[in-house]
């Protein structure tokens, strides 16, 4: 489990510097808002394409292997990303930082997922989880300090670097696996798995959750860097406003795991949409980096409830398809990934900037009437 956490945390460190820093990259090459969330979204299509696939591989092969191709991967991602000079290679190398990161996420969640007993799943997620935010708070602020100073070329050799000690993770020790995965999981098509799926409510419920979570929390890689630009906050505060972020989602998952023992998931279902609703809708009229700061403590908050709390619902529910179960969760993320830059930019071009933050709540206060509606029956 602690290596594992140690290339999360290099992974999340090296992502949360570079991530925010691409939105920036393809304004300093000319290109409009649309462009902007291409170059976001493709991150997300490769993985959103290889999710389930991914999913039942999980159960077949070992994390160990899966956490390798990740590492490889990531290595390649960000070596194209200091040689990227037009929009089609940065979007050619979000394409395999994506795959990168769909590797790594569930084969490492499948290996949690296996262990029989629901105290140790809720620890163990906490455990990724924590691991990732301390991470992601240092990242951003890391990377505009560096990009204040430096260059994005510099940002992105320095990536390289990170990503090279993800092959720490060949240390690995085999799980130990439970016995129901090998009698009926593995065996189950992607089909009929999705049909059970699609018959448990609840769980219908927790994806639409994971969904509306990750669309809104898409909008700190991609435009709430510009929108503090817009509003004149300098880069190095623009990271600083990001770690608040992930400052704020490191300290909720500190404690999410007496959290989720003393309260509903319902309750902290509830709890995380109204603190990630509550930001979003105001961020378009802060003018100060201060009040900037205050929003994007609840905004992390919310988020940060919201990831490990899917996590450990999916798993509830997941039976004796684990790695199917964190495929599908996995496709739901990187669907939200995709779709959010895309539809946000089309509104940012049509619209405004702050028409698209509007956007964004709309699709918070639907899938909020649909968990709702879900949850009843």
């Amino acid at each position: 489990m602690r290596l594992i956490a140690f290339v999360y945390l290099i992974h999340f460190l090296r992502h949360g510097m570079v991530f925010p820093l691409i939105p920036l990259f393809v304004q300093q090459m000319g290109y409009s808002g649309a462009m902007i969330g291409a170059a976001v979204s493709g991150f997300s299509v490769l993985s959103m394409m290889m999710a389930l696939p991914m999913g039942r591989l999980s159960d077949r092969l070992s994390a160990r292997t899966l956490l390798l191709l990740s590492a490889f991967f990531n290595l390649l991602y960000s070596s194209l990303l200091v040689l990227a000079q037009n929009i089609w290679v940065l979007i050619a190398a979000q394409m395999l930082g994506g795959l990168a990161f769909l590797l790594l996420i569930v084969s490492s969640q499948t290996w949690v997922s296996e262990h029989s007993e629901k105290a140790v799943r809720e620890r163990g997620f906490g455990f990724l989880s924590l691991a990732a935010a301390v991470g992601q708070t240092g990242g951003p602020f890391l990377g505009g300090f560096m990009l204040s100073r430096t260059s994005f070329a510099a940002v992105f050799g320095l990536a390289v670097v990170f990503s090279l000690l993800g092959f720490s993770i060949a240390g690995l020790k085999p799980a130990v696996r439970s016995g129901k995965k090998e009698k009926k999981g593995v065996r189950k098509g992607i089909k009929k798995a999705l049909a059970g799926i699609a018959a448990d409510r609840k769980m219908c419920a927790v994806l639409i959750f994971t969904f509306v979570a990750v669309f809104a929390g898409n909008l700190r890689t991609s435009f709430v860097p510009v929108l503090f630009k817009a509003q004149g906050i300098s880069e190095s505060s623009i990271g600083l406003l990001l770690s608040a972020f992930a400052l704020s989602m490191t300290g909720v998952r500190i404690f999410i795991g007496r959290l989720m023992g003393r309260s509903s998931r319902e309750v902290l279902v509830g709890v995380a949409l109204v603190l990630i609703f509550m930001a979003v809708v105001v961020l378009p009229s802060i003018g100060h980096a201060w009040v900037a700061a205050i929003a994007m403590l609840f905004f992390g908050m919310g988020f940060g409830i919201s990831q490990p709390l899917s996590m450990v619902m999916v798993s509830d529910r997941a039976g004796d398809a684990s790695g199917m179960a964190m495929g599908l969760r996995f496709f739901v993320i990187t669907l939200g990934t995709l779709l959010s830059p895309v539809m946000t930019g089309l509104v940012v071009q049509g619209i405004s900037l702050a028409g698209g933050f509007y956007f964004v709540t709309g699709v918070l206060f639907v899938g909020a009437l649909l968990i709702r509606l879900l949850s009843r029956r």
